[in-house]
């Protein structure tokens, strides 16, 4: 994978992260329809990461221009679409080992409250043990995030709670609590200094 394929789809993840993780803290404080705003961004763009880097270094290599590569890679993650049950079977296409079909509910739920983002005239509910299913799919699907795409925020967040370093970010804790699905993935290497100065690498294995 070539710099700019790195640094595209990196910056996805780090969305995608970040949506994760801000739609934790309101599900968590029972802001339940926002929180499924996010969850369900999270969730597509989770899956989109792992259908485009498939197809990532082609789109880099006809541009050498990082934002024309970034417009690519988002007409490329338009044309997927949005209906669940197509997303699962393209996983499952591509990746023969990740069998994503138990999800489904949980995401058409998740799906079904981001679209009440908008006046919707008719009833409906959601469980609050959901979010146990949907931390579930998310890590699943995370874990299956090349390695050459670098560290996500998760990632930084393991590390950081790893050797019980401070947070930069306060809220940072709702990626992990009442989590029993957090964990790292495999990633490129990153070096750190510890206070008495050994150096520390982590590659999330």
């Amino acid at each position: 994978m070539n710099s700019q394929s790195y640094l595209a789809l990196n910056s996805w993840l780090q969305k995608a992260d970040q949506n994760y993780i801000e739609g934790r803290l309101l599900w968590l404080n029972m802001f339940i329809n926002g929180a499924c705003n996010l969850l369900w961004l999270s969730s597509e763009q989770i899956i989109k990461i792992l259908l485009l880097q498939k197809s990532i270094d082609n789109l880099s290599n006809s541009s050498s221009d990082l934002n024309i590569l970034h417009g690519k890679i988002d007409k490329e993650g338009k044309q997927l679409g949005h209906n669940v049950h197509k997303l699962i079977a393209k996983v499952k296409l591509e990746y023969s080992d990740l069998d994503l079909s138990q999800f489904e509910p949980t995401l058409i739920k998740l799906q079904e409250y981001f679209y009440r983002r908008y006046v919707v005239n008719s009833g409906s509910s959601i469980s609050l043990n959901l979010l146990n299913e949907i931390d579930d799919f998310y890590f699943q699907v995370r874990s299956k995030i090349a390695p050459e795409i670098g560290l996500g925020t998760i990632d930084e967040i393991f590390i950081q709670r790893k050797h019980n370093w401070g947070h930069p970010i306060s809220s940072f804790i709702y990626a992990y609590h009442q989590n029993q699905h957090f964990r790292t993935r495999s990633h490129r290497p990153i070096n750190y200094m510890s206070q008495d100065g050994k150096i520390i690498t982590e590659n999330g294995q």
